[in-house]
């Protein structure tokens, strides 16, 4: 039942994050649709980790995993950066940026959530990683 509750709380907030997100494209500028590229990024900063979870044996922790982790940090920065770079050089407004970065914190903290669960106790780095 407990596992019911926290996937219908991670659904309710990844719409809230995507609500915000096409905010960003549609209240300030209509037509511009720069603020969606954030969801390549969504996207791309699970995959190094679920990939070298695969093929890693165990729960261990070594390189590759360490690696992978470093590249999904470097995805989610991106993330957050590239609204404030299109701000900066005038081809999203501000209102924009900062809808894209609500966005972005409410879709990545509830991937955080998602990730560092309790199902798993053995592993280093929650449920998921």
């Amino acid at each position: 039942q407990f596992l019911y509750c926290r996937l219908v709380i991670s659904a309710l907030l990844t719409c809230l994050g995507m609500t915000f997100l096409i905010l960003a494209c549609a209240v300030p500028t209509p037509k511009i649709f720069y603020p969606f590229f954030v969801l390549l990024f969504y996207v791309l900063s699970v995959l190094p980790v679920l990939i070298a979870k695969r093929s890693t044996p165990g729960n261990e922790t070594n390189p590759k995993t360490e690696f992978a982790l470093f590249l999904s940090a470097g995805m989610v920065l991106s993330a957050f950066a590239l609204p404030i770079v299109l701000a900066h050089s005038a081809v999203i407004t501000w209102a924009a940026c900062t809808l894209t970065l609500i966005a972005n914190v409410i879709n990545y903290s509830t991937m955080l959530g998602y990730a560092m669960r309790e199902d798993n106790f053995d592993a280093p780095y929650g449920g998921m990683f």
